[in-house]
């Protein structure tokens, strides 16, 4: 009986010390599992670290090198500021001065063509007055050559009137070409100024009357009548023109 109690608790004891043996070898299982874990985990972070410390770093030296690019573009554009700055400036002293010598000049041509106006209405009123003066003129000598016709009893044809006439005329305008060709080269005054002037001195000259034949039996000469030059005349002309000059 107490042999096979003894065998009991033996054998008790064996199997208490394997299920302890067990489970301890089941918990260093358990353990170096973990461990095993842990070393794979610290592992990974490790190199998650180092790998995210590289990216940063690339990233931080990209970040620097695009740094670098805007300040170069920040300094070009400054310079380029600076630059179109004084061109603007350069070009708004230009713009003043011109501005300023157009405006000059536009009072100035203002002035000139009311000046140009004014001296214009004065030529042209002193044409006219010098071709009213020749007109009234002729008229007096025509009159007054009337007059002396008749005191010397001289009856001139119509065809001699037209022939003295068509000859004056002629006499005019050969007059009148040769002045136009002088002034021509001389270079002076304009063309209506030297057509007066040739009307003014063909008119003004005193003229010769051919003598004038009467057709009573035969040809008769007659004594060669001439305008009658006084200096009354003269100054009258004279002090015409002054008269046309003060009123205009």
């Amino acid at each position: 009986m107490s042999g096979r109690c003894s065998a009991l608790q033996t054998g008790c004891r064996w199997r208490d010390e394997r299920r302890e043996k067990t489970r301890l070898e089941h918990l260093q299982t358990g353990q170096k599992i973990i461990e095993e874990r842990n070393k794979r985990k610290k592992a990974l972070l490790t190199k998650t670290i180092a790998e995210k410390s590289k990216q940063t770093q690339a990233e931080a030296v990209k970040l620097k090198r695009i740094q670098r690019e805007l300040q170069a573009l920040d300094d070009m554009v400054s310079n380029d500021i600076g630059i179109l700055r004084g061109r603007i400036e350069q070009a708004c002293c230009d713009y003043s001065t011109a501005r300023k010598r157009y405006e000059r000049a536009e009072v100035e041509y203002v002035t000139a063509k009311l000046d140009l106006h004014k001296k214009t209405e004065v030529k042209e009123q002193l044409t006219e007055h010098l071709c009213a003066i020749i007109q009234q003129n002729e008229l007096r000598k025509a009159h007054k050559l009337e007059e002396l016709m008749q005191q010397l009893q001289l009856q001139a044809t119509e065809e001699e009137l037209e022939r003295q006439r068509q000859e004056e005329e002629e006499e005019k305008k050969i007059k009148h070409g040769v002045e136009v060709q002088g002034d021509g080269k001389r270079g002076g005054g304009s063309v209506a100024d030297r057509e007066a002037t040739g009307r003014s001195t063909g008119d003004c000259r005193p003229t010769e009357e051919e003598p004038v034949t009467e057709e009573k039996g035969g040809p008769e000469p007659r004594p060669t009548t001439e305008a009658p030059k006084t200096e009354h005349n003269g100054q009258t002309l004279a002090n015409s023109v002054e008269g046309g000059v003060a009123a205009s």
